[in-house]
Protein backbone atom coordinates (compact mmCIF):
# COMPACT_ATOMS: atom_id res chain seq x y z
CA UNK A 1 0.00 0.00 0.00
CA UNK A 2 2.85 2.38 0.83
CA UNK A 3 4.24 2.14 -2.69
CA UNK A 4 1.02 3.46 -4.23
CA UNK A 5 0.90 6.54 -2.04
CA UNK A 6 1.60 9.92 -3.66
CA UNK A 7 3.52 10.99 -0.57
CA UNK A 8 5.18 9.02 2.23
CA UNK A 9 7.00 11.35 4.64
CA UNK A 10 9.99 10.37 6.74
CA UNK A 11 9.34 11.30 10.38
CA UNK A 12 12.59 9.87 11.74
CA UNK A 13 14.24 12.26 14.15
CA UNK A 14 11.15 14.44 14.46
CA UNK A 15 10.29 15.65 17.94
CA UNK A 16 6.99 16.69 19.46
CA UNK A 17 3.46 15.43 18.76
CA UNK A 18 3.23 13.19 15.69
CA UNK A 19 0.50 15.25 14.03
CA UNK A 20 2.68 18.36 14.28
CA UNK A 21 5.74 16.52 12.99
CA UNK A 22 3.71 15.25 10.04
CA UNK A 23 2.41 18.73 9.19
CA UNK A 24 5.91 20.23 9.51
CA UNK A 25 7.35 17.56 7.19
CA UNK A 26 4.62 18.35 4.68
CA UNK A 27 5.58 22.04 4.79
CA UNK A 28 9.26 21.22 4.23
CA UNK A 29 8.48 18.90 1.33
CA UNK A 30 6.35 21.58 -0.31
CA UNK A 31 9.09 24.17 0.17
CA UNK A 32 11.72 21.84 -1.29
CA UNK A 33 9.58 20.90 -4.28
CA UNK A 34 9.24 17.24 -3.31
CA UNK A 35 5.50 17.82 -2.96
CA UNK A 36 4.33 19.74 -6.01
CA UNK A 37 1.46 22.21 -5.94
CA UNK A 38 -1.74 20.41 -6.93
CA UNK A 39 -0.62 16.97 -5.70
CA UNK A 40 -3.44 14.92 -4.21
CA UNK A 41 -2.40 13.82 -0.74
CA UNK A 42 -2.89 10.18 0.29
CA UNK A 43 -6.19 9.23 1.90
CA UNK A 44 -5.91 9.68 5.65
CA UNK A 45 -6.46 6.04 6.56
CA UNK A 46 -3.97 4.83 3.96
CA UNK A 47 -1.26 7.22 5.17
CA UNK A 48 -1.98 6.29 8.82
CA UNK A 49 -1.56 2.60 7.98
CA UNK A 50 1.67 3.20 6.06
CA UNK A 51 3.19 5.29 8.87
CA UNK A 52 1.90 3.13 11.70
CA UNK A 53 0.03 5.99 13.37
CA UNK A 54 -3.62 6.55 14.22
CA UNK A 55 -6.15 7.91 11.78
CA UNK A 56 -6.70 10.83 14.18
CA UNK A 57 -3.03 11.78 13.96
CA UNK A 58 -3.18 12.15 10.19
CA UNK A 59 -6.52 13.97 10.40
CA UNK A 60 -5.07 16.54 12.81
CA UNK A 61 -1.97 16.93 10.61
CA UNK A 62 -4.11 17.62 7.54
CA UNK A 63 -6.20 20.10 9.50
CA UNK A 64 -3.05 21.87 10.67
CA UNK A 65 -1.77 22.00 7.07
CA UNK A 66 -5.07 23.52 5.90
CA UNK A 67 -4.92 26.19 8.60
CA UNK A 68 -1.40 27.07 7.43
CA UNK A 69 -2.63 27.36 3.83
CA UNK A 70 -0.59 24.36 2.66
CA UNK A 71 -3.49 22.08 1.72
CA UNK A 72 -7.13 22.28 0.75
CA UNK A 73 -9.78 19.61 1.28
CA UNK A 74 -12.45 19.17 -1.38
CA UNK A 75 -15.60 17.19 -0.58
CA UNK A 76 -15.69 13.95 -2.53
CA UNK A 77 -12.27 14.52 -4.13
CA UNK A 78 -9.71 14.48 -1.33
CA UNK A 79 -7.02 16.85 -0.02
CA UNK A 80 -4.68 18.72 -2.37
CA UNK A 81 -1.44 20.66 -1.90
CA UNK A 82 -1.92 24.38 -2.42
CA UNK A 83 0.54 27.21 -2.88
CA UNK A 84 1.58 28.58 0.53
CA UNK A 85 0.19 32.03 1.09
CA UNK A 86 2.86 34.67 1.77
CA UNK A 87 2.49 36.52 5.05
CA UNK A 88 1.99 40.29 4.96
CA UNK A 89 5.28 42.12 5.24
CA UNK A 90 5.98 43.48 8.74
CA UNK A 91 7.71 46.42 7.02
CA UNK A 92 4.49 47.93 5.65
CA UNK A 93 3.75 51.49 6.87
CA UNK A 94 2.37 51.39 10.42
CA UNK A 95 -1.32 51.76 11.18
CA UNK A 96 -2.65 54.69 13.18
CA UNK A 97 -2.35 52.72 16.42
CA UNK A 98 1.26 51.68 15.81
CA UNK A 99 3.77 52.15 18.65
CA UNK A 100 5.25 55.65 18.86
CA UNK A 101 8.79 54.34 19.29
CA UNK A 102 9.69 52.62 16.02
CA UNK A 103 12.63 50.23 16.29
CA UNK A 104 11.21 47.87 13.65
CA UNK A 105 11.51 49.67 10.30
CA UNK A 106 14.97 50.24 8.93
CA UNK A 107 14.55 53.87 7.90
CA UNK A 108 17.78 55.72 7.25
CA UNK A 109 17.52 58.73 9.59
CA UNK A 110 14.96 60.52 7.37
CA UNK A 111 15.25 63.75 9.37
CA UNK A 112 18.75 64.09 7.86
CA UNK A 113 17.61 63.72 4.23
CA UNK A 114 18.35 66.60 1.83
CA UNK A 115 15.95 69.55 1.48
CA UNK A 116 13.39 68.69 -1.20
CA UNK A 117 12.25 72.30 -1.51
CA UNK A 118 15.72 73.47 -2.50
CA UNK A 119 16.04 70.74 -5.11
CA UNK A 120 12.63 71.47 -6.63
CA UNK A 121 13.32 75.19 -6.78
CA UNK A 122 16.62 74.56 -8.60
CA UNK A 123 15.12 72.05 -11.01
CA UNK A 124 12.22 74.36 -11.81
CA UNK A 125 14.72 76.65 -13.52
CA UNK A 126 15.62 74.04 -16.13
CA UNK A 127 14.21 74.91 -19.55
CA UNK A 128 13.42 71.28 -20.36
CA UNK A 129 11.88 70.38 -17.01
CA UNK A 130 8.41 69.84 -18.49
CA UNK A 131 9.76 67.14 -20.80
CA UNK A 132 9.92 64.87 -17.75
CA UNK A 133 6.12 64.71 -17.86
CA UNK A 134 6.43 62.51 -20.98
CA UNK A 135 7.10 58.80 -21.31
CA UNK A 136 10.75 57.76 -21.42
CA UNK A 137 12.43 54.47 -22.41
CA UNK A 138 11.85 51.61 -19.97
CA UNK A 139 15.55 51.56 -19.05
CA UNK A 140 15.47 55.28 -18.17
CA UNK A 141 17.02 58.39 -19.67
CA UNK A 142 20.76 58.38 -20.36
CA UNK A 143 21.48 61.22 -17.94
CA UNK A 144 19.65 59.37 -15.17
CA UNK A 145 21.66 56.23 -15.84
CA UNK A 146 24.85 58.31 -15.85
CA UNK A 147 23.90 59.53 -12.38
CA UNK A 148 23.27 55.93 -11.40
CA UNK A 149 26.80 54.99 -12.44
CA UNK A 150 28.16 57.74 -10.17
CA UNK A 151 25.87 56.60 -7.37
CA UNK A 152 27.15 53.02 -7.59
CA UNK A 153 30.56 54.38 -6.62
CA UNK A 154 29.20 54.64 -3.06
CA UNK A 155 28.78 50.87 -3.16
CA UNK A 156 32.38 50.45 -4.38
CA UNK A 157 31.14 49.37 -7.81
CA UNK A 158 32.58 50.84 -11.02
CA UNK A 159 30.21 50.70 -13.98
CA UNK A 160 29.02 52.60 -17.06
CA UNK A 161 25.64 54.16 -17.81
CA UNK A 162 24.88 51.72 -20.63
CA UNK A 163 25.08 48.84 -18.14
CA UNK A 164 22.26 50.26 -16.00
CA UNK A 165 18.47 50.46 -15.91
CA UNK A 166 16.44 52.80 -13.70
CA UNK A 167 13.88 51.15 -11.40
CA UNK A 168 11.27 52.33 -8.93
CA UNK A 169 13.47 51.51 -5.97
CA UNK A 170 15.27 48.36 -4.84
CA UNK A 171 12.09 46.37 -4.20
CA UNK A 172 10.99 46.93 -7.80
CA UNK A 173 14.47 46.03 -9.01
CA UNK A 174 14.38 42.77 -7.07
CA UNK A 175 11.06 41.76 -8.60
CA UNK A 176 12.21 42.78 -12.08
CA UNK A 177 15.22 40.46 -11.77
CA UNK A 178 13.11 37.56 -10.51
CA UNK A 179 10.65 37.93 -13.39
CA UNK A 180 13.30 38.40 -16.06
CA UNK A 181 15.97 35.89 -15.02
CA UNK A 182 13.88 33.07 -13.55
CA UNK A 183 10.84 30.99 -14.36
CA UNK A 184 8.00 29.77 -12.19
CA UNK A 185 9.21 26.81 -10.17
CA UNK A 186 12.87 27.85 -10.19
CA UNK A 187 14.79 27.58 -6.93
CA UNK A 188 17.02 30.38 -5.63
CA UNK A 189 19.52 29.88 -2.81
CA UNK A 190 19.34 32.53 -0.08
CA UNK A 191 20.59 33.14 3.45
CA UNK A 192 18.43 31.18 5.91
CA UNK A 193 17.60 34.52 7.57
CA UNK A 194 16.57 37.15 5.08
CA UNK A 195 14.75 40.32 4.10
CA UNK A 196 10.99 39.89 4.83
CA UNK A 197 9.84 41.46 1.57
CA UNK A 198 11.90 38.95 -0.42
CA UNK A 199 10.18 36.18 1.52
CA UNK A 200 6.77 37.50 0.47
CA UNK A 201 7.62 38.53 -3.11
CA UNK A 202 9.24 35.31 -4.34
CA UNK A 203 6.28 32.96 -3.66
CA UNK A 204 3.94 35.26 -5.57
CA UNK A 205 6.13 34.74 -8.62
CA UNK A 206 6.25 30.98 -8.11
CA UNK A 207 9.93 31.08 -7.12
CA UNK A 208 11.15 28.74 -4.38
CA UNK A 209 13.63 30.08 -1.84
CA UNK A 210 16.12 27.47 -0.62
CA UNK A 211 17.79 28.44 2.69
CA UNK A 212 21.56 28.17 3.02
CA UNK A 213 23.09 27.73 6.44
CA UNK A 214 25.57 30.24 7.86
CA UNK A 215 28.74 30.02 9.92
CA UNK A 216 31.21 32.50 11.38
CA UNK A 217 32.11 33.90 7.93
CA UNK A 218 28.57 34.18 6.57
CA UNK A 219 26.70 32.03 4.07
CA UNK A 220 28.19 28.53 4.10
CA UNK A 221 30.01 27.69 0.87
CA UNK A 222 29.94 23.98 1.71
CA UNK A 223 26.19 23.98 2.20
CA UNK A 224 25.62 25.96 -1.01
CA UNK A 225 27.72 23.45 -2.94
CA UNK A 226 25.75 20.61 -1.41
CA UNK A 227 22.43 22.21 -2.35
CA UNK A 228 23.58 22.80 -5.92
CA UNK A 229 24.22 19.05 -6.26
CA UNK A 230 21.00 18.01 -4.50
CA UNK A 231 18.59 20.47 -6.10
CA UNK A 232 18.27 22.36 -9.34
CA UNK A 233 19.41 25.78 -8.10
CA UNK A 234 19.04 28.58 -10.66
CA UNK A 235 20.17 31.62 -8.71
CA UNK A 236 21.70 33.07 -5.58
CA UNK A 237 20.74 36.12 -3.52
CA UNK A 238 23.65 37.70 -1.66
CA UNK A 239 24.21 40.56 0.79
CA UNK A 240 28.02 40.84 0.82
CA UNK A 241 28.49 43.77 3.19
CA UNK A 242 25.45 44.13 5.46
CA UNK A 243 23.41 41.02 6.13
CA UNK A 244 19.79 41.71 6.97
CA UNK A 245 18.88 41.13 9.80
CA UNK A 246 22.13 40.40 11.68
CA UNK A 247 24.32 43.16 10.17
CA UNK A 248 27.29 40.85 9.62
CA UNK A 249 29.65 41.06 6.64
CA UNK A 250 30.88 38.24 4.41
CA UNK A 251 34.62 37.70 4.62
CA UNK A 252 36.38 38.24 1.29
CA UNK A 253 37.57 34.64 1.42
CA UNK A 254 33.98 33.44 1.73
CA UNK A 255 32.86 35.83 -1.01
CA UNK A 256 35.36 34.29 -3.43
CA UNK A 257 34.34 30.76 -2.43
CA UNK A 258 30.68 31.52 -3.12
CA UNK A 259 31.60 33.16 -6.42
CA UNK A 260 33.51 30.04 -7.52
CA UNK A 261 30.46 27.89 -6.76
CA UNK A 262 28.14 30.30 -8.55
CA UNK A 263 30.38 30.30 -11.62
CA UNK A 264 30.69 26.51 -11.63
CA UNK A 265 26.91 26.03 -11.48
CA UNK A 266 26.02 29.05 -13.70
CA UNK A 267 23.91 30.72 -11.03
CA UNK A 268 22.34 34.11 -11.68
CA UNK A 269 23.45 36.38 -8.82
CA UNK A 270 21.12 38.97 -7.30
CA UNK A 271 23.18 41.30 -5.12
CA UNK A 272 20.93 43.27 -2.78
CA UNK A 273 23.09 45.29 -0.39
CA UNK A 274 21.27 48.62 0.09
CA UNK A 275 22.91 49.62 3.37
CA UNK A 276 26.52 49.29 2.23
CA UNK A 277 26.63 52.87 0.92
CA UNK A 278 26.62 53.98 4.57
CA UNK A 279 29.71 51.92 5.42
CA UNK A 280 32.95 53.81 5.85
CA UNK A 281 35.07 50.65 5.85
CA UNK A 282 36.03 48.15 3.15
CA UNK A 283 33.21 47.03 0.84
CA UNK A 284 33.15 44.13 -1.62
CA UNK A 285 30.85 43.18 -4.46
CA UNK A 286 30.05 40.00 -6.37
CA UNK A 287 29.96 42.15 -9.50
CA UNK A 288 33.75 42.50 -9.43
CA UNK A 289 34.16 38.71 -9.26
CA UNK A 290 31.38 37.61 -11.63
CA UNK A 291 30.28 40.56 -13.79
CA UNK A 292 28.66 38.27 -16.41
CA UNK A 293 26.39 36.62 -13.83
CA UNK A 294 25.65 39.40 -11.34
CA UNK A 295 22.70 41.76 -11.14
CA UNK A 296 23.46 44.44 -8.53
CA UNK A 297 20.77 46.68 -7.07
CA UNK A 298 21.47 50.24 -5.93
CA UNK A 299 18.80 52.29 -4.19
CA UNK A 300 18.49 55.89 -3.09
CA UNK A 301 16.04 54.98 -0.32
CA UNK A 302 18.67 54.18 2.33
CA UNK A 303 20.86 57.15 1.42
CA UNK A 304 18.81 60.08 0.11
CA UNK A 305 15.21 59.37 1.09
CA UNK A 306 12.61 56.62 1.04
CA UNK A 307 10.04 58.66 -0.87
CA UNK A 308 12.38 59.11 -3.82
CA UNK A 309 11.71 55.54 -5.02
CA UNK A 310 14.58 55.62 -7.50
CA UNK A 311 16.86 52.64 -7.90
CA UNK A 312 19.49 51.46 -10.37
CA UNK A 313 19.94 47.97 -11.72
CA UNK A 314 23.38 46.90 -12.95
CA UNK A 315 23.08 43.80 -15.12
CA UNK A 316 24.97 41.69 -17.67
CA UNK A 317 24.34 42.61 -21.31
CA UNK A 318 22.39 39.42 -22.23
CA UNK A 319 19.85 40.09 -19.48
CA UNK A 320 19.29 43.82 -20.01
CA UNK A 321 16.70 43.58 -22.86
CA UNK A 322 14.51 41.23 -20.81
CA UNK A 323 14.91 43.40 -17.70
CA UNK A 324 13.80 46.45 -19.70
CA UNK A 325 10.82 44.51 -20.99
CA UNK A 326 9.75 43.54 -17.48
CA UNK A 327 10.07 47.16 -16.34
CA UNK A 328 7.84 48.13 -19.24
CA UNK A 329 5.36 45.37 -18.45
CA UNK A 330 5.13 46.21 -14.75
CA UNK A 331 5.36 50.01 -14.60
CA UNK A 332 6.09 51.33 -18.13
CA UNK A 333 9.10 53.11 -16.59
CA UNK A 334 10.45 54.46 -13.34
CA UNK A 335 9.30 58.03 -12.75
CA UNK A 336 11.66 60.36 -14.68
CA UNK A 337 10.61 63.20 -12.36
CA UNK A 338 11.89 61.38 -9.29
CA UNK A 339 14.95 60.18 -11.20
CA UNK A 340 15.75 63.80 -12.08
CA UNK A 341 15.61 64.80 -8.41
CA UNK A 342 17.91 61.89 -7.57
CA UNK A 343 20.25 62.97 -10.37
CA UNK A 344 20.38 66.52 -9.01
CA UNK A 345 21.42 65.34 -5.55
CA UNK A 346 23.94 62.81 -6.90
CA UNK A 347 25.67 65.10 -9.40
CA UNK A 348 25.68 68.16 -7.10
CA UNK A 349 27.60 66.32 -4.38
CA UNK A 350 24.68 66.41 -1.94
CA UNK A 351 24.82 62.64 -1.49
CA UNK A 352 28.31 62.87 0.02
CA UNK A 353 27.04 65.46 2.51
CA UNK A 354 24.04 63.32 3.43
CA UNK A 355 26.22 60.26 3.94
CA UNK A 356 28.62 62.24 6.14
CA UNK A 357 25.92 63.54 8.46
CA UNK A 358 24.13 60.18 8.64
CA UNK A 359 27.34 58.36 9.50
CA UNK A 360 28.02 60.89 12.25
CA UNK A 361 24.50 60.51 13.62
CA UNK A 362 24.82 56.74 13.49
CA UNK A 363 28.02 56.86 15.50
CA UNK A 364 26.09 58.76 18.16
CA UNK A 365 23.29 56.18 18.10
CA UNK A 366 25.83 53.38 18.49
CA UNK A 367 27.24 55.08 21.59
CA UNK A 368 23.73 55.19 23.08
CA UNK A 369 23.10 51.53 22.25
CA UNK A 370 26.38 50.46 23.84
CA UNK A 371 25.78 52.56 26.93
CA UNK A 372 22.30 51.17 27.56
CA UNK A 373 22.38 47.63 26.18
CA UNK A 374 26.10 46.91 26.38
CA UNK A 375 27.06 43.41 25.32
CA UNK A 376 23.44 42.29 25.04
CA UNK A 377 23.51 43.26 21.35
CA UNK A 378 25.46 42.34 18.23
CA UNK A 379 26.35 45.70 16.68
CA UNK A 380 28.68 46.34 13.74
CA UNK A 381 30.09 49.78 12.74
CA UNK A 382 27.92 52.04 10.54
CA UNK A 383 24.93 49.69 10.73
CA UNK A 384 21.37 50.98 10.89
CA UNK A 385 20.27 48.04 13.02
CA UNK A 386 21.49 45.63 15.67
CA UNK A 387 20.70 42.02 16.48
CA UNK A 388 19.68 41.17 20.05
CA UNK A 389 19.90 37.52 21.17
CA UNK A 390 17.25 36.52 23.72
CA UNK A 391 17.38 34.08 26.60
CA UNK A 392 15.37 30.86 26.20
CA UNK A 393 12.68 32.22 28.48
CA UNK A 394 11.71 34.75 25.78
CA UNK A 395 9.91 33.70 22.64
CA UNK A 396 10.76 36.33 19.96
CA UNK A 397 7.10 36.77 19.02
CA UNK A 398 6.13 37.22 22.68
CA UNK A 399 8.96 39.72 23.18
CA UNK A 400 7.71 41.66 20.15
CA UNK A 401 4.16 41.73 21.56
CA UNK A 402 5.35 42.83 25.00
CA UNK A 403 7.42 45.62 23.46
CA UNK A 404 4.36 46.69 21.44
CA UNK A 405 2.36 46.87 24.67
CA UNK A 406 4.98 49.31 25.98
CA UNK A 407 4.71 51.48 22.87
CA UNK A 408 7.80 50.11 21.09
CA UNK A 409 7.89 48.25 17.78
CA UNK A 410 10.62 45.67 17.15
CA UNK A 411 10.85 42.69 14.79
CA UNK A 412 11.22 39.20 16.19
CA UNK A 413 13.50 36.71 14.52
CA UNK A 414 10.51 34.78 13.13
CA UNK A 415 9.92 37.49 10.49
CA UNK A 416 13.25 36.71 8.80
CA UNK A 417 13.08 32.91 8.56
CA UNK A 418 13.08 31.34 5.10
CA UNK A 419 10.55 28.52 4.81
CA UNK A 420 10.16 26.37 7.89
CA UNK A 421 13.67 26.81 9.25
CA UNK A 422 14.44 27.24 12.94
CA UNK A 423 13.43 30.58 14.44
CA UNK A 424 16.43 32.43 15.92
CA UNK A 425 16.10 33.36 19.57
CA UNK A 426 16.60 37.07 18.80
CA UNK A 427 15.00 40.34 17.74
CA UNK A 428 16.18 43.09 15.40
CA UNK A 429 16.29 46.71 16.55
CA UNK A 430 16.66 49.54 14.04
CA UNK A 431 18.43 52.77 14.90
CA UNK A 432 17.25 55.28 12.32
CA UNK A 433 13.46 55.60 12.37
CA UNK A 434 13.21 57.67 15.58
CA UNK A 435 14.29 61.28 15.12
CA UNK A 436 14.91 62.29 18.74
CA UNK A 437 17.89 60.85 20.62
CA UNK A 438 15.92 61.32 23.83
CA UNK A 439 13.01 59.21 22.59
CA UNK A 440 15.48 56.67 21.20
CA UNK A 441 17.10 56.37 24.65
CA UNK A 442 13.69 55.96 26.31
CA UNK A 443 12.86 53.07 24.00
CA UNK A 444 16.17 51.32 24.69
CA UNK A 445 15.82 51.78 28.44
CA UNK A 446 12.45 50.02 28.38
CA UNK A 447 13.87 47.20 26.30
CA UNK A 448 16.78 46.91 28.72
CA UNK A 449 14.26 46.38 31.53
CA UNK A 450 12.64 43.61 29.49
CA UNK A 451 15.99 41.98 28.79
CA UNK A 452 16.88 42.12 32.50
CA UNK A 453 13.66 40.33 33.39
CA UNK A 454 14.69 37.33 31.30
CA UNK A 455 17.77 36.84 33.48
CA UNK A 456 15.59 35.93 36.45
CA UNK A 457 13.01 33.83 34.63
CA UNK A 458 13.35 30.11 35.39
Amino acid sequence: MARSLSWLPDLAGRRGPLYQALADQMAEDIASGRLAIGTKLPPQRALAWALGVTHGTVTRAYERAEKKGLARGEVGRGTFVTRPQAKPSPLLPPADDAPKMDLARNFSLPHLDPDLGVAMAELAQQESINSLMNYVPAEGLLRHREAGAVFFGHFNIDCMADQLLVTSGAQHGMQVIMQAAFREGDAIAVDALNYPNLLSAAPRLGIRLVPVQSDGEGMSADHLEQLCHQKSIAGLVVMPNVHNPTGSQLSYKRLTELAEIAERHSLVIMEDDPYSALLSGTKHSFYHLLPQQTCAIGTSSKVIGGGLRTGYLLAPAPLRPMLARVIGDTSWMASPILAEIARYWIMSGEVEKVLARKRQALRGRHVIVRRILGNLVQLYPDRLSCWVPLARSWDPAVFELEAHRRGISVLGGHHFVVGNGPVPQAVRLTLGAIQSNTVFEQALLQLHDMLKIQEFTP
